[in-house]
């Protein structure tokens, strides 16, 4: 089961719209199921379920889905600027997207691990919260680069910057319809 510190703090409503199956593997079972979730924004993000974590009987129910952004691009957003929300990538003009844009502020950092002079360039291990407006997702990523502050923006985000998370692949860590 996949984790992530501070995962009650993760949290965007959220309606699973619809389950699309899997394709049928050898074994007779289906594998890596994509999940339509409605966003309030008005958006869908499709996500693959590949630990099984949503039962498919919850399509239809509104909730809670908790959302990491894994193998992003993190910058800050440019200044003057404070955008909030997940939209699709640029040039997606069809409302659903596997590979959505995140901009928000950091309400959380409870990872961020530089390694310097070991290789020839500077490598970044970072966990994030963001507060997206409507909710909060999850980021998990590594950065590298020759100067970690120039890609980034600055040194080290803090709570309160203001981000762009792009070119993420999503995992979804629950889905809580109770409330």
């Amino acid at each position: 089961m996949p984790r992530f510190p501070l995962l009650d703090r993760v949290a965007l409503p959220a309606t699973f719209d619809s389950y699309v199956q899997g394709n049928l593997h050898p074994d007779g079972r289906r594998y890596l199921p994509l999940l339509i979730f409605k966003l309030a924004g008005g958006i869908s993000i499709g996500v693959v379920d590949r630990h099984h974590i949503v039962d498919p009987e919850l399509e239809g129910r509104a909730g809670l889905v908790k959302l990491v952004f894994l193998l992003s691009s993190v910058e800050l957003q440019p200044p003057g600027t404070s955008r909030q929300g997940i939209w699709t990538e640029p040039h997606n003009r069809s409302g659903m997207t596997t590979m959505p844009e995140a901009y928000g502020s950091v309400v959380a950092v409870p990872s961020w691990e530089v390694e310097q002079g070991h290789l020839p360039y500077d490598s970044l291990y970072t966990e994030l919260v963001l507060d997206v407006g409507d909710g909060t997702i999850g980021v998990r990523t590594h950065v590298t680069a020759d100067n970690l502050a120039a890609k980034l923006g600055k040194e080290q985000f803090a709570v309160g910057d203001k981000i762009m998370v792009s070119r993420s692949r999503v995992d979804i860590l629950g889905f809580d319809v109770s409330g």
